[in-house]
């Protein structure tokens, strides 16, 4: 038996063996449906932690306001041996940042807190377990000090589990 167009009859048939090919390597749509978009209700977070650490902000439509902050840091003077231990206050954070579908906002931002001037982040993690993480890195400022001034660098970390329906206000600066 002989088609009319045998060329066409097999462009059409590996047309159809490549699309099939196609559609059983290709994701499905059901993974891809299944992916989650993390709740944010509005409203006022915050926590309190023995030492003087906090947190503190609000929520409206998944965008963040007023952050505020409050950890140690560790400063090493320049003709110190030893080092100590200090507050980082942050209260000039981004205003009005986006949570992402994901539910974690990461922010990064200079800000002067206590006299010293240097990059802080902020990582808000919305989940399961709400977790608010902090980082400061200051270097030593050689031009805002004078000719016997001491020359100090600081950095630290922190961490800490926030909740929803926060009535905390923030507690006063620790100096």
């Amino acid at each position: 038996m002989s088609l009319p167009f045998p060329a066409l009859t097999r462009a059409v048939v590996l047309f159809a063996l490549l699309l099939a090919t196609a559609l059983y390597f290709a994701p499905s749509q059901d993974a891809s449906a299944r992916r989650t978009v993390a709740v944010i209700p509005n409203g006022t977070y915050g926590a309190t932690a023995p030492g003087g650490y906090y947190v503190y902000f609000t929520v409206r439509n998944r965008k963040v306001r007023n952050l505020a902050f409050q950890f140690q840091i560790t400063c090493q003077a320049s003709d110190e041996p030893t080092s100590e231990q200090r507050f980082f206050s942050s209260t000039e954070a981004p205003d009005g940042r986006t949570i992402p579908n994901n539910g974690k906002l990461f922010m990064r931002w200079m800000e002067r807190s206590e006299g010293r001037y240097g990059q802080v982040s902020a990582e808000l993690k919305f989940g399961v377990r709400d977790v608010a993480n902090f980082s400061a890195i200051i270097p030593e400022d050689r031009f805002a000090a004078g000719p016997d001034d001491t020359f100090e660098s600081c950095d630290g970390v922190g961490s800490l589990r926030f909740h929803r329906g926060s009535e905390l206000v923030p507690p006063p600066v620790v100096p």
